[in-house]
């Protein structure tokens, strides 16, 4: 179907859901064709006057009066098997932000039909950084992968500063910030560094700060890949300055990466180094992450909707890094070393 013609429905008008509307506007989808639905009237409201779109607080509604071909679900994470079900039981293509539940993936894995796309989100496929990375380990650069080291640190109250982090999805246990990046970062990370699917995983889950939330604010684990590759992994809420941390060991040097100096060093050996300077993208107002691969992710799934290439990742994939954040989990619980 031609983008001048797709309607598309933004489910949830969040922080993600507002960022989806500027993505498809970005790749030329007319404000007429996007209508966004959420349950606060208050919302729908302000973000209708905001992107000059229409929106409702009705999604049955929404759907009866819009007709969308697409739907665009930004919700939070527990709720989003109530929208792609329905999506492929009404046979609409369908995009998902990141998960922390495998609710109704049985059904998502066998039932969706035949031409429609459905897909994961994972953005920081997209990200400048982390395709210049993957192209210079491709290059073997520093030779075969053996280990890495990745930590990723940032204040939770900070992610949404205009708003009381206590009243967001990621501060609870089952939708928390831990939990869903802890699969997210994985997924891009495989990517990168073209791993195998995780073999086995020890490690911890808990909460060490006193922030008022039921969410744990740290994960720490040591996890072995199918091809030998040995990693820890650690992801904090807890750090006052945002960071992500990436040392990578190699047979031939190693690769280090700080996502906010903007730089990736390269040390053949203790006297042989070279300093890679990377482009910082765009970032939105309030937002450290920059909007380009945002709106790359969304230009390629647009693209698959219109029948032109297969999205690059896919929700076989994404339950694998699920299945290995619930083996986490439960290694912390018992102690033991799990196989998702």
């Amino acid at each position: 179907m031609n983008r001048n013609k797709l309607k598309l429905l933004v489910i949830g008008l969040g922080s993600m859901g507002k960022r989806r509307i500027r993505n498809l506007i970005a790749n030329g989808v007319k404000k007429d064709n996007i209508f966004g639905f959420n349950i606060s009237k208050e919302r729908c409201k302000t973000i209708g006057e905001e992107y000059g779109i229409k929106t409702s607080d009705d999604f049955k509604l929404a759907v009866k009066s819009f007709s969308p071909d697409v739907f665009m679900i930004s919700t939070p994470p527990d709720t989003h098997d109530k929208y792609f079900l329905y999506a492929i039981k009404h046979k609409k293509h369908f995009f998902v932000e990141h998960p922390t539940t495998d609710k109704g993936y049985n059904k998502l894995l066998t039932k969706t039909p035949k031409g429609i796309v459905g897909v994961p989100s994972n953005s920081w496929r997209f990200n400048p950084s982390v395709k210049k990375i993957k192209e210079l380990l491709e290059k073997g650069t520093i030779g075969k992968i053996l280990a890495f080291q990745y930590h990723m640190g940032q204040y939770l109250p900070d992610w949404h500063p205009w708003e009381d982090f206590r009243n967001v999805y990621f501060s609870k246990k089952e939708t928390g910030a831990c939990r869903e990046m802890f699969a997210f970062e994985l997924g891009w990370l495989t990517f990168a560094l073209n791993l195998s699917e995780v073999k086995n995983i020890l490690g911890i889950t808990k909460k060490l700060s006193d922030l008022d939330m039921s969410a744990d604010d740290f994960y720490s684990a040591v996890l072995n890949f199918k091809n030998k590759v040995s990693a820890t992994m650690v992801i904090d809420l807890l750090s006052r300055k945002p960071f992500r941390t990436l040392k990578i060991i190699g047979s031939k040097g190693v690769l280090e990466w700080e996502w906010l100096d903007y730089t990736i060093k390269i040390h053949k050996s203790r006297n042989d180094s070279q300093l890679i300077r990377l482009n910082k993208g765009r970032n939105e107002k309030l937002y450290v992450t920059t909007e380009d691969m945002y709106e790359e992710e969304i230009e390629l799934f647009l693209e698959a909707v219109e029948g032109k290439r297969l999205f690059p990742f896919t929700f076989k994939e994404n339950h694998h890094f699920l299945k290995v954040l619930f083996a986490l989990e439960k290694s912390s619980k018992t102690g033991q070393v799990v196989s998702p």
